[in-house]
């Protein structure tokens, strides 16, 4: 388990250190920059010269990217170069709030996906069986930004709006429950993922020999279910879980944008429409971060659930 853990973390500094390199790259080649971004006829050109010089602007761009992980080993994510705040402040809270958004999410898509899928693995071409297959496919093909836009529509034209509509309040809580719609709408197409393989996962393992021999000795059938059925079918689902958390992390910056909710999504948008390289860097760096950790767990996850798997 130990190699398991160093072996990740080691791959996972490579992995950021990658990332961070061809965001630096990409933005720089890319064109403009945060002096750039200023408004021209107010700003003379000696002025954004002068902006560029005090920020490292001019410097080479492997001098600049040296520098920035040179501090960022230390533990300095740098400053905002337009927010002028330190990069580590300004994600600290919207990154919370993309975890709880993320969190909940994955619980409302587990808690339909495990009901629903059990209860069409049981019972195959039955009523439920053909509504999860419906289900199935209106998630998978309907695009995030439709629900959302769908959503916001729908929550505008009641009371509700208040209560769980969008807000510009960057002050809001980590637990709020405004979180509830945008959870929904990133939830939707986790829920067609988790669903299929719900149900293929615990279709097979009924169909094995131990589960009839279960069922010969007398065992009852939720006893059968939980005790002997699950755990086989774990496998797929825990690697499907680890798989899903980048595109939890993806399509959360659609979602947030849309629904109003003040998480990683706006701030990465905000960033890259102001060239604030240290902030984007700093955002995506704890985005990329958050999915290796879910993939570390999911790893440990396996590893305690297949024996076999445990001994390497």
């Amino acid at each position: 388990m130990l190699k398991l853990i160093l072996s990740r973390l080691l791959q996972g500094v490579m992995v950021l250190l990658i990332i961070s390199f061809l965001i630096f790259a990409l933005l720089t080649r890319a064109g403009g920059d945060m002096a750039s971004m200023l408004d021209n006829s107010r700003v003379s050109n000696e002025t954004i010269e002068s902006i560029r010089r005090i920020h490292g602007l001019d410097r080479p761009l492997m001098e600049r990217y040296r520098n920035w992980v040179t501090e960022a080993a230390r533990g300095n994510l740098g400053h905002s170069l337009v927010l002028q705040a330190p990069v580590w402040s300004l994600i600290r809270l919207p990154l919370l709030r993309t975890g709880v958004l993320a969190a909940v999410a994955l619980l409302i898509a587990w808690t339909i996906s495990l009901t629903l899928g059990i209860a069409a693995a049981r019972r195959p071409g039955s009523l439920i069986d053909r509504l999860c297959s419906v289900i199935v496919l209106l998630a998978s093909s309907t695009p995030r930004i439709v629900l959302a836009l769908l959503a916001l529509t729908l929550i505008s034209s009641t009371p509700l709006m208040n209560v769980v509509g969008p807000t510009t309040n960057s002050d809001v809580g980590v637990l709020s429950i405004r979180v509830i719609p945008p959870a929904i709408i990133l939830s939707t197409p986790l829920l067609a993922l988790f669903l299929a393989q719900t149900r293929v996962a615990i279709r097979g393992a009924l169909d094995e020999d131990f589960i009839r021999a279960a069922r010969a000795r007398g065992a009852p059938e939720r006893m059968v279910l939980l005790r002997h059925a699950l755990r086989p079918a774990a496998g797929p689902l825990i690697t499907i879980f680890g798989l899903s958390l980048g595109s939890v992390m993806s399509g959360s910056v659609v979602v947030e944008t849309v629904m109003g909710w003040p998480g990683l999504g706006q701030l990465i948008v905000s960033a890259v429409e102001t060239r604030d390289i240290p902030l984007l860097l700093g955002v995506t760096l704890a985005a990329a971060a958050a999915v290796m950790a879910g993939n570390l767990a999911a790893d440990i996850l396996q590893r305690l659930n297949n024996p076999r798997l445990r001994k390497d």
